[in-house]
């Protein structure tokens, strides 16, 4: 590799850390979190491997992501730990397309 190729990878990465350094996170894309009953908290949060728990994905959650909760009843008092920056930043929680999700912040009674 020749020293021109050299100096402008270099340069192209300098370019790259800088402009990062200078818009920080605002470049990165906003994340689909997903929840389903069939999930796991030590899973992704994908949609192939969604989190078992609403508490799990809002633990996670940064502003600008979206928590797409799948259908069922999900037992427990979700407590995020942060919400967003501003009208445009704010972290979403929704029921995936056409599907029913309930939140229960009871516990069911079994005996």
């Amino acid at each position: 590799m020749s020293d021109l190729n050299i100096n402008m990878s270099r340069a192209t990465l300098l370019l790259a850390i800088f402009i990062t350094v200078i818009f920080g996170s605002e470049g990165v894309s906003a994340r689909e979190i997903h929840v389903s009953k069939t999930g796991s908290d030590s899973a992704s949060g994908s949609h192939a491997r969604p989190y078992l728990t609403i508490n799990k994905a809002a633990s996670l959650a940064l502003p600008g992501d979206t928590v797409t909760i799948h259908a069922g009843t999900y037992r427990e008092w979700v407590k995020p730990i942060r919400g967003g920056t501003d009208e445009s930043k704010r972290i979403t929680y929704r029921a995936a397309p056409g599907e029913e999700v309930i939140i229960k912040g009871s516990e069911r009674i079994t005996s």
